[in-house]
């Protein structure tokens, strides 16, 4: 109810609007409306008509209401308990380009796609993130105690003077390697029981199709996982809030 009582200004031309619901400001002081003197108050609604146009049909906050997974593929679906949150962007409008994104060049509308996901496939995703660095850990860390304890690391060293150094490194750098391997490896199986690769979603699917494209990487990327969903600005209004409810509806909806 808070963030509804800040939207307070009735001079406002789009105060009440749908133009107003779809920014889903924290408050009125922080709306690029009113930061502009109200000025572009006409501009602003054309650029918010505009991205709508560009999401697809039924929009994208059944992604973040949804009291199940979105991301598991077998029933029952797990209950949700957090967020995985991928960026995704577009090259229009071409007057809002002051983001220059890596290869993807300028950027005009950005939006965070908010999959509401399980514990089993959040826990999926982060060893599948994780193995790189932690296979290399595990493996140093086997690996230290014959080169730091004096009776193997002299045998090693009888052996060749680099072989101590050449064990480390190999739990290094070998490490990482076998890492990005069970990464690979495990693909297959957690794509059959979830949306492992979030890009194959039907809604991710569905914004592609529409021009829209992940901001970071494009083979796999890793959605950032949250308990908390983003709940301001572009993209994160509840459906209730744009079907015209009052915020009170919408906040319960929320």
């Amino acid at each position: 109810m808070e963030q509804y009582d800040r939207i307070n200004n009735t001079a406002c031309a789009l105060y009440g609007s749908r133009a107003c619901a779809l920014l889903n400001q924290r408050s009125c002081a922080e709306c690029p409306v009113q930061q502009n003197a109200g000025k572009n108050a006409e501009e602003t609604a054309d650029l918010v008509e505009r991205f709508e146009a560009l999401l697809p049909e039924g929009g994208i906050a059944p992604l973040f209401e949804n009291e199940t997974c979105t991301l598991c593929k077998t029933e029952p679906k797990g209950e949700a308990t957090g967020y995985a949150i991928l960026d995704f962007g577009h090259s229009e409008p071409k007057e809002l380009h002051a983001r220059k994104l890596f290869r993807k060049g300028t950027v005009g509308f950005m939006v965070p796609l908010q999959f509401a996901c399980c514990r089993a496939c959040r826990n999926r995703l982060l060893l599948s993130s994780y193995l790189p660095l932690l296979v290399p850990l595990v493996l140093t860390a086997l690996i230290v105690p014959f080169v730091t304890v004096p009776h193997w690391s002299q045998a090693l060293r009888a052996a060749a003077s680099w072989l101590p150094l050449a064990l480390v490194l190999f739990g290094i750098v070998g490490g990482y390697g076998i890492g990005k391997l069970l990464q690979i490896f495990l693909r297959k199986p957690f794509d059959r029981v979830m949306y492992f690769d979030l890009l194959k979603h039907p809604v991710s699917q569905a914004m592609t199709e529409k021009g829209w494209f992940p901001l970071f990487g494009e083979a796999y990327p890793q959605p950032v996982l949250s308990k908390k969903r983003i709940r301001y600005g572009l993209g994160s209004a509840p459906s209730a809030a744009l079907n015209g409810k009052n915020a009170e509806n919408a906040e319960e909806s929320d």
